[in-house]
């Protein structure tokens, strides 16, 4: 595999596939947990879990393992469970749900041994309904999100929050795309004066959008003009001013299928993070994390942007010490600033990614720690996104609305940008087997497609702006629905654009990306959930996350078919894997 380079998510998908076949050839488990290997012998943790009220049914039981610092957590079933391939520790094993009092039990897991743990859980009774804001705002703050309105809110439909108006149109078409549905009723209330500050922010080209340098503003007024700008305030204002009640949008609640999670378990493996150096603004940078890229060439390596640690993350995961196994690269800048790296691929053993505030593409040698960083044509846009195609050449876009989507070649250190449309703020890129470029963006209801072979952009009509594209085995195109609670679904061949709606309403569909199955995973924070879709039967399933209130930004793959993505943990921002089919004795995953 060290021959192969990263070229594109369809192809990329093939290489997947032949990594995994070189696996199982080496006597590798494919479904392995991720230390139970080299011959190890592993225990089991089995029990029951009752409660002296309510229903359990499919509730996430934790084993945190506090010797090497990860945790394994999996669903009851009849009310009971069983978390396979443990290798030998101490582990405090607790049930993590909101609706129930769990104690912390701690416990020996020795080889080849079933540990007894049985759990008996209190109800804490029915706390204040909580609606689509206050979760998605919860969810944003376990990632390092802003904070949102906590007060206790009326429960009420969208059309009651948000009444019919030519504003809520305009706003509809070019801001709830990137606020979703939590957007705007939970950051009042505020008169007319904070209304148009708010606004007036997303037009200004030092408005600091996701604190990203000055120069291009988050909304131009190519998509919405000073007219409309203004109806837009006078709504907000209206409805959301000095003396208003809060209100939130109701949820469905969320019925978990005990059959298709009992064999899911979620992985998560704490980082070791060294001693952190100061800005210039004299503040340490945060912890948090953001895009993960799994790693071809080294098998268990996962790479991650830390976005809020002006850093680049490489995480083994198969080495069980918790001391050895991060490796963090700091990104030195004369400004000395957080450069937030964000979207991040692996090309020929070497690490990329486009530094959001930094606006710069950086690109790491991982065999000498060398980091080299290229000056970005566009300054102040936010360069957000980046993937590679098999010429070599990476794509990328910016958050802002620079209306840019942009090639860089990298054996001739070159940069071409192109402008399909005024004010495109792009939120995701991909590319396919034929080298085509796919690209999505936060205000416009389409997807743009580059084609190399034509140089002819070309769109396809979305209903709602959407964000994340993936490519599946076949070839189709996917991208979530941030407002919508829809995932779109555009099939190069005929043009044709299927949208597939979320059972469960006002959903805030993140990202999408497949699994080895060729299922889709739907990233929904509002529901704490990775959501599976089956193209077969066209049926979701909701997995709920291993920590409450919890939020991903990005999906990644390996050759395992795990699925890989950062979480934030109990002790801070952390990897975390989810294998659907994993939580399985170590002979039937051998046989999978």
């Amino acid at each position: 595999m060290a021959t192969q380079s990263t070229i594109g998510l369809g192809t990329r998908a093939a290489l997947l596939t032949a990594a995994a076949l070189l696996l199982a050839g080496a006597d590798m488990l494919p479904g392995s947990l991720a230390l139970a290997q080299d011959g190890a012998a592993t225990g089991v943790i089995a029990g029951r879990v009752t409660a002296d009220q309510g229903e359990v049914r499919a509730l996430r039981v934790k084993a945190h393992d506090t010797v090497h610092r990860i945790a394994y957590t999996v669903y009851t079933r009849d009310g009971r469970f069983r978390i396979y391939n443990l290798p030998p520790s101490t582990y405090d094993v607790s049930v993590v749900e909101e609706a129930f009092e769990a104690p912390a039990l701690t416990v020996e897991v020795s080889p080849g041994a079933t540990t007894i743990v049985d759990i008996a859980l209190t109800a804490l009774g029915a706390g204040p309904e909580e609606g689509a804001a206050a979760r998605g705002a919860t969810a944003q703050r376990n990632y390092g999100g802003a904070s949102g309105d906590d007060r206790v809110a009326e429960i009420v439909d969208f059309d009651t929050l948000y009444p019919p108006h030519p504003a809520r149109d305009i706003m509809l078409r070019s801001c709830f795309g990137c606020h979703g549905p939590a957007g705007f009723h939970r950051r009042g209330p505020r008169n007319e004066r904070g209304w148009r500050a708010a606004v007036d922010r997303m037009f200004d080209v030092d408005g600091r959008v996701a604190n990203m340098a000055p120069g291009v503003p988050q909304v131009t007024h190519d998509l919405v003009s000073v007219e409309e700008k203004e109806l837009i305030i006078q709504y907000l204002t209206s409805l959301f001013g000095p003396g208003s009640e809060p209100r939130d949008l109701e949820l469905d609640p969320l019925v978990r299928d005990e059959d298709a999670l009992s064999e899911a378990v979620y992985i998560e493996y704490e980082l070791n993070r060294g001693p952190q150096r100061r800005l210039a603004n004299g503040a340490p940078p945060r912890g948090s994390i953001h895009s993960v890229f799994a790693s071809l060439v080294e098998p268990g390596v996962i790479w991650v942007s830390g976005n809020g640690s002006n850093s680049i993350i490489r995480l083994d995961s198969r080495d069980p010490d918790f001391q050895r196994r991060t490796t963090e690269y700091w990104i030195d800048n004369p400004e000395n600033i957080n450069v937030t790296p964000h979207g991040i691929v692996e090309h020929r053993g070497r690490v990329y990614w486009v530094e959001l505030t930094g606006d710069h593409f950086g690109e790491l040698d991982p065999a000498t720690g060398e980091i080299v960083r290229y000056p970005m044509p566009t300054k102040g846009a936010g360069p957000h996104s980046v993937w590679v195609d098999s010429r070599g050449s990476f794509w990328y876009t910016y958050f802002a609305s620079a209306g840019r989507i942009g090639r860089f070649d990298l054996a001739a250190r070159d940069f071409t940008e192109w402008e399909p449309l005024a004010g495109f703020s792009g939120y995701g890129i991909v590319v396919d087997r034929q080298d085509r470029v796919w690209a999505v963006g936060l205000h416009t209801p389409a997807i743009f497609m580059y084609n190399q072979e034509t140089a002819a952009w070309r769109s396809y009509p979305l209903a709602n702006p959407a964000r994340r594209p993936a490519i599946d085995a076949d070839g189709k195109i996917w991208a979530a629905h941030y407002f919508g609670n829809a995932i779109s679904k555009i099939d190069p061949v005929t043009s044709a654009v299927t949208e597939y709606t979320l059972p469960l309403k006002d959903g805030n569909p993140y990202d999408v990306w497949p699994d080895a199955d060729d299922n889709l995973w739907v990233e929904n924070g509002i529901y704490n959930s990775l959501v599976r879709f089956d193209q077969v039967t066209n049926e979701f399933t909701y997995f709920p996350f291993p920590e409450l209130a919890a939020h991903t930004p990005k999906l990644d793959r390996d050759a395992e078919g795990t699925l890989w993505f950062t979480l934030r943990g109990p002790s801070g921002p952390g990897v975390a894997a989810l294998k659907p089919h994993g939580n399985v004795p170590a002979a039937r995953e051998a046989a999978q």
